[in-house]
């Protein structure tokens, strides 16, 4: 019988280790969850946003369109602000240019014909508080790239759709989760 006895002991030794374990795990996923969901430094007191039309200091025409549009997309998509129309009814306005845009060959073949193209954008951007008129972000530089094949592969217009995600995105994190 002694060694009958033993045999619970052990199981029930592990028990309380084993729940002291998932408590900490379950306290860790929370608490860890919590933190990643509140990485914007705006006050909650700032509810809506407006974004004029980026301005276009490039070549390429139309491009501030595409990427006005697709801010105003992942801002709803995100859900922080909501986005209205007039600078005058929002507590913040995010107002940008796309202030170069490069298409240059980055490799050729062996007659010298060109085999691939990098795209990439460039912005700056200005995130002002309506109600003091303080600016709370600004940065120039923000960069956007992708590349497309001359023949097959994607296409001039997947890559500049790519860029300009890739340029809101960068723009999004910097203005809104970076720590600045």
């Amino acid at each position: 019988m002694g060694s009958q006895g033993q045999r619970h002991a052990q199981p029930n030794a592990v028990r309380p280790l084993a729940w002291l374990c998932i408590t900490l795990w379950c306290c860790a996923a929370v608490l860890g969850c919590g933190y990643s969901a509140a990485n914007t430094r705006l006050s909650d007191e700032y509810r809506t946003i407006a974004v004029p039309a980026f301005k276009n200091e490039s070549f390429e025409q139309e491009i501030q369109i595409r990427v006005t549009n697709l801010l105003i997309r992942e801002l709803e998509a995100d859900g922080r602000y909501r986005v209205v129309d007039d600078p005058a009814a929002a507590d913040l306005v995010l107002r940008g240019a796309i202030t170069d845009f490069d298409a240059r060959a980055i490799s050729f073949d062996t007659n010298d014909n060109i085999g691939q193209f990098k795209i990439a954008l460039t912005a700056s951007a200005t995130l002002e508080d309506t109600r003091t008129g303080r600016i709370l972000f600004r940065r120039s530089n923000l960069r956007g790239r992708d590349f497309y094949q001359t023949l097959g592969g994607r296409t001039r217009e997947e890559a500049l759709n790519e860029a300009s995600e890739d340029l809101v995105e960068t723009l999004i994190y910097e203005c809104f989760d970076d720590n600045w």
